[in-house]
């Protein structure tokens, strides 16, 4: 069966996990169920990974390049128990812990590098479209270098539907947009629940959505550039967030 399937018949994510570094990850949450490795290799990392898969009984197959059907950046793939996404009406499940959310990215190294931010500066969970958005696929579980073993995965179907949502638990919603009056000012976010909003570089965010949320800002940078990717965007807005948290 192939792993490139729709998010929104997508009710798990990480069956496939390519890369030392998250399969490391994987392996640590016990998700791994066969480990794949391409030609042979005396890395010292790579034989303390193999050691770790037979002291757990987990099946080691090595494969040729013609037999290689996954990433050629990799020689490291497991197949894994995947993980479950948490569905908007489950709500209460990810209450308290910060969220990131993803609207209309569709490169999926951004969502991963968006991850491991989140799972770096403690917004734990992660909110994406069940449509119109990159899945999690494995290009998302790499970028990410497993940081997203560790996040949860909120799906939604409204945008509108997930604020008045989050509203009804108290978060404090706010986008990230460029060319706005006002600059992300930290001191002024006085929240234990937050929620930041972000849309692709040349969409952004629409006028409906920014009309329900608690307030839209922009990073403010010289005029060298247009504009912030986004993934770099949600990192500067992230840590100056949980730097305020941890410096209380």
């Amino acid at each position: 069966m192939s792993w490139r399937i729709v998010l929104n018949k997508q009710n798990g994510f990480g069956e496939i996990v390519e890369g030392i570094n998250s399969v490391e990850n994987a392996l640590n949450n016990d998700r791994v169920v066969q480990l794949l490795i391409r030609g042979t290799h005396s890395r010292q990392r790579l034989e303390n990974l193999i050691s770790d898969c037979k002291s757990k009984d987990i099946k080691i197959v090595y494969l040729q390049n013609n037999n290689w059907t996954y990433s050629e950046r990799h020689n490291v793939v497991a197949i894994c128990e995947p993980i479950n996404l948490i569905k908007e009406s489950d709500f209460s499940l990810v209450d308290g812990t910060n969220i990131i959310v993803c609207l209309n990215l569709k490169d999926p190294n951004n969502i991963g590098a968006i991850a491991r931010s989140a799972a770096a500066f403690d917004f734990l969970t992660l909110a994406i479209p069940k449509k119109r958005s990159s899945p999690i696929s494995p290009a998302v579980m790499s970028s990410s270098v497993g940081a997203i073993e560790n996040l949860n995965v909120l799906t939604f179907n409204s945008v509108f539907s997930l604020v008045k949502k989050m509203k009804t638990f108290n978060y404090w919603t706010f986008g990230i947009e460029k060319s706005r009056d006002d600059s992300v000012d930290v001191p002024s976010i006085d929240s234990s629940r937050i929620a930041i909003f972000l849309g692709n570089e040349e969409s952004g965010l629409s006028e409906e959505l920014i009309k329900k949320l608690d307030g839209v800002y922009s990073i403010p940078t010289s005029d060298k550039v247009e504009s912030l990717n986004v993934s770099v965007a949600a990192g500067i807005v992230m840590e100056k967030i949980y730097n305020k948290t941890i410096n209380k």
